[in-house]
Order: C-alpha cells, then sequence, then structure tokens
C-alpha cells in the first residue's frame, strides 16, 4: 500500500513537472511568434518607408514642375494643387498638396513681446469659431518656433485643443502672409468684419484663377470697408505634401512640409512625419 502510495505520488510529480514544461514551452512559443510577428511589422514598415521616401522624391519633382511657371499668383485651381495617382512597382500612391499659406501663421504673433493687434484680433476670432480659449502665446516669445505641436507645452493646450487648432494653423517664416486666393471660408471670417456666411461666399465667389492682388480683394463688397490689409498676400513659397500608400493592407502616410524657391525652382524640406493615420487638415 505504501509503495502504490510513493508510486501515485511519484506519478503525480511527473505530471507536474511535465505540465510546467509544457506551460514553458508553450510560454516561449508564443514569445518567438510575438518576436517573428514584430520583425515582420518593422520589416513592413521599414519598406512603406523607403516606399514613401522614394514617391516623395518623384512628388517634389512632380510639384517643382508644376510651380516652375509665374507663380506670383497661387491658387487652388492650378495643377500642383490637384490629387496625384501612381504606381512604385506594387505599391499605389495618392499624392495631395496644400498651401500652407492658407493657414494662420502663429510665427506672426510671436515675433514680439507686443503682438500685432490686427492679427491679434484676427488670432481670436478664429479660436472663437472654433471653441476654444485662444491660448496665450507668450510663452513662445523668442523661443525657437518650428511646430505647430509646440502650441502643447503652453498651459491651456491641452491634446483636444491641439488636435481642434492644428487643422487652421502653421508656423511660417513670420513674413509669411495669409494667401486669400487658398484660405477656406473658416480662415477667412476671421478677417474684420467678416462672418462665418460671409467667409464661405468670399471662397464660392473667389475668380478661377484667384484675386491678381489684395486690394482687387478688399474690394468685394462683402468685406465692407473694415478689412484690412496687414498680413494678407496673394501668394506662397510653403505647402505641405501628404503622401498616402497602400501597402500589403496596411495605409501609411508621410507628411512633408516643403519651401519653394522661385528664383532657383529648388523645393527645400522643412519637416516630415511618418505615420499610420491622416494627419488633420489633409485631405
Amino acid at each position: 500500500m505504501r509503495r502504490a502510495r510513493q508510486q501515485g505520488l511519484a506519478l503525480i510529480t511527473v505530471l507536474l513537472i511535465m505540465a510546467l514544461v509544457v506551460m514553458l514551452v508553450a510560454g516561449m512559443l508564443r514569445s518567438h511568434q510575438l518576436l517573428i510577428a514584430s520583425v515582420s511589422q518593422q520589416s513592413e514598415t521599414s519598406r512603406g518607408l523607403q516606399v514613401l521616401m522614394a514617391a516623395e522624391h518623384r512628388a517634389l519633382g512632380l510639384l517643382r514642375e508644376r510651380l516652375a511657371e509665374d507663380m506670383r499668383v497661387i491658387h487652388d485651381a492650378q495643377p500642383w494643387a490637384q490629387p496625384q495617382l501612381f504606381s512604385l512597382g506594387d505599391v499605389r500612391l495618392r499624392v495631395q498638396v496644400e498651401d500652407l499659406a492658407a493657414r494662420f501663421n502663429l510665427a506672426a504673433l510671436t515675433r514680439s513681446r507686443e503682438p500685432d493687434p490686427v492679427l491679434f484680433a484676427r488670432w481670436q476670432r478664429l479660436c472663437d469659431a472654433l471653441g476654444v480659449a485662444p491660448p496665450d502665446l507668450a510663452a513662445l516669445h523668442g523661443q525657437p518656433f518650428f511646430d505647430v505641436s509646440q502650441l502643447r507645452e503652453l498651459p491651456d493646450v491641452d491634446a483636444k485643443v491641439l488636435e481642434r487648432l492644428r487643422p487652421w494653423v502653421t508656423v511660417l517664416p513670420v513674413q509669411a502672409g495669409l494667401n486669400i486666393n487658398t484660405a477656406n471660408g473658416q480662415v477667412l471670417a476671421a478677417l474684420e468684419g467678416v462672418t462665418p456666411a460671409a467667409g464661405r461666399q468670399l471662397v464660392e465667389a473667389r475668380p478661377k484663377d484667384g484675386h491678381a492682388s489684395v486690394r482687387e480683394f478688399l474690394q468685394d463688397p462683402l468685406l465692407g470697408e473694415v478689412a484690412s490689409a496687414r498680413g494678407l498676400t496673394v501668394g506662397s513659397r510653403w505647402f505641405g505634401v501628404n503622401l498616402q500608400a497602400d501597402l500589403e493592407g496596411q495605409r501609411m502616410h508621410l507628411y512633408s512640409e516643403v519651401e519653394m524657391d522661385f528664383d532657383t525652382k529648388r523645393l527645400r524640406v522643412l519637416r516630415r512625419a511618418f505615420s499610420t493615420v491622416r494627419q488633420a487638415g489633409v485631405e
């Protein structure tokens, strides 16, 4: 009886050890599978980035060709603004270019301790229309300001506020004005005496080839007599290039901000952002 009990205990011990070994092996296999999946995902992401970088080179070449004409007036009926589709090998790509001067330039408010009152009032009206309290930009004065994401450093800007503002604002050199030929109704409604409805009407009534001058724009009856020419322009040399690639069931994006030198006809990449999520404000 005692011997049978010992044999039973031995059998139970062996079974427990075997169960432990099985669990350890299963855990190792699971870890191995996760490692393989991780390496595979990294490989796909790396390939996607390589494809997007190659596509960026091609897209910038196309943009340079389309901006090679007399570009003193920039408007969204020009060829550069039309979306493009092309392929690199088995990868389908979509390119959409936007005029960054169609957004409110935050750098114009942070270049001096006392912001331009006209531009500051527009900033407040834009924020009010977006349903956010105008963030105090004073803390950014005198600091290197390169990207909209730096707003997150301000105490009154949380992630929700940042994402609400991102599609409507940009950070360009202080001399960059608001291009009235590409700005949408929401941004134009921040001008003096312009209602949201009038902002939409200004876009609908915009000439096919854009306004030839700010003076011509200010003569529009929808503006009345209170709109100021301060900070307005009909041109731009800053563009956002959004590349979308569909690679093996995964959608990837490369967003590049570029500056055009109209004398040398060269494009300089200022910033890049790689993501699997479409950037806010880009169609």
